[in-house]
């Protein structure tokens, strides 16, 4: 088992949520540290790049999933050649008393300079899909 953080197509009302049927939802919650957050205009697809401290404390949602859910979710993400998978602390907010977590969160450890000069948001949610394939 593993606790994986969500930020974009995978949280629930996204088109690759059902990756995550079955799972252990642990709740809402953010990244401890800045990272940036920034959607692909032309798809509208969420990257978050790996440059601690700029951005924004990142939210999303936390799952337990299995180790066969795990290796869908590596394919989906093209780990280990297009996405890395790392240990960050992420706080549950949506428990009365919030508290870090580790969790495996998919980050892009090389990306362009024209993509860490896009905007960066705290999160992703339908309207950057809506914008886009309306």
């Amino acid at each position: 088992m593993a606790d994986v953080f969500v930020y974009g197509s995978l949280k629930k009302g996204h088109w690759n949520h059902e990756y995550l049927a079955g799972c252990d939802y642990l709740g809402s919650g953010n990244l401890v540290d800045k990272y940036p957050l920034v959607v692909d205009q032309k798809s509208a697809i969420p990257f978050l790049l790996n440059c601690k401290g700029k951005g924004h404390k990142v939210e999303g949602e936390i799952y337990r999933v299995s180790e066969e859910t795990l290796a869908a979710l590596d394919r989906l993400e093209g780990y280990p050649s297009w996405y890395n998978r790392r240990q960050l602390p992420i706080v549950i907010t949506s428990d009365p008393q919030p508290h870090t977590l580790t969790c495996l969160v998919y980050i892009l450890d090389h990306y362009s300079d024209n993509e860490i000069e896009m905007r960066h948001y705290k999160t992703y949610d339908e309207s950057h899909w809506k914008k886009i394939h309306s």
